[in-house]
């Protein structure tokens, strides 16, 4: 029996297991994320003048774009757990490798919706943080759609926004998730650790710091893509498997 619109609650618990199991899940975002302090020691954000902004501009792009790519290929691990129990980052690199232009595509899109919604409502009193969790509550499914769901980039956008449309108490558990995760906790443990790290490291603290902060980060990505892709596919086909 199809059951897109139900809340599965239980696997957002088994998402833990699965990921305490399966630490592949957190390479590829790990991946990603050390080529993010490479970038940005390449890159560095600040700089006065057009350059200096451009730079930073460029560098934040680049940075997206890994990110999308480090989560889908943790998001092709995760559904090939959910279905058969278990998963091969080779196989889910050479995936997300032959389908890198779809992905990336739809993380772009996914990310111009999102800033163009926080853009708008940035003369509202926290409208730039409403109209955004908005954005992604419709949009959430987009990379999904893209790096699971053999959808198009260019259609990943409409994809997800059906998907949200048609199971949204699910959508919005996985969103409210996604954000807590990505955004709250990472921010939080960051903050605790960092200082640690600066006041313990005698050497090159703050690139230690940035490797932190890069595995929390990736964790934070395997278990996302644990819930997200579940969640994708419940939307999708009905909760087929456990």
């Amino acid at each position: 029996m199809r059951s897109a619109g139900r809340v599965d609650f239980a696997a957002y618990l088994k998402a833990v297991g699965l990921l305490v199991r399966n630490p592949g899940l957190v390479l590829a975002p790990l991946l990603m994320a050390v080529a993010q302090v490479l970038l940005f020691m390449v890159m560095p954000a600040g700089g006065g003048g057009l350059a200096g902004m451009a730079n930073s501009g460029i560098a934040s792009l680049i940075a997206q774009l890994l990110n999308s790519f480090g989560l889908a290929v943790s998001l092709i691990m995760a559904e090939s757990l959910w279905r058969r129990g278990s998963a091969r980052f080779d196989d889910a690199w050479e995936t997300a490798r032959r389908n890198a232009g779809g992905i990336l595509l739809a993380a772009i899109g996914y990310n111009f919706v999102t800033w163009i919604a926080a853009y708008f409502g940035s003369p509202i009193p926290f409208g730039s943080l409403v109209l955004g969790v908005v954005a992604s509550f419709f949009f959430i499914y987009t990379v999904p759609a893209a790096a699971i769901g053999g959808v198009p980039g260019g259609a990943a956008l409409q994809a997800a926004l059906e998907r949200a449309k048609r199971s949204p108490l699910p959508t919005v558990l996985v969103t409210v998730v996604y954000l807590f995760v990505y955004f709250f906790l990472t921010s939080l443990v960051t903050e605790w650790v960092l200082p640690l790290v600066f006041a313990s490291v005698p050497y090159a603290p703050e690139v230690v710091g940035r490797l932190v902060v890069a595995l929390v980060e990736a964790i934070a990505a395997g278990y996302v893509a644990l819930v997200l892709a579940k969640a994708y596919d419940d939307a999708s086909y009905g909760r087929f498997f456990r």
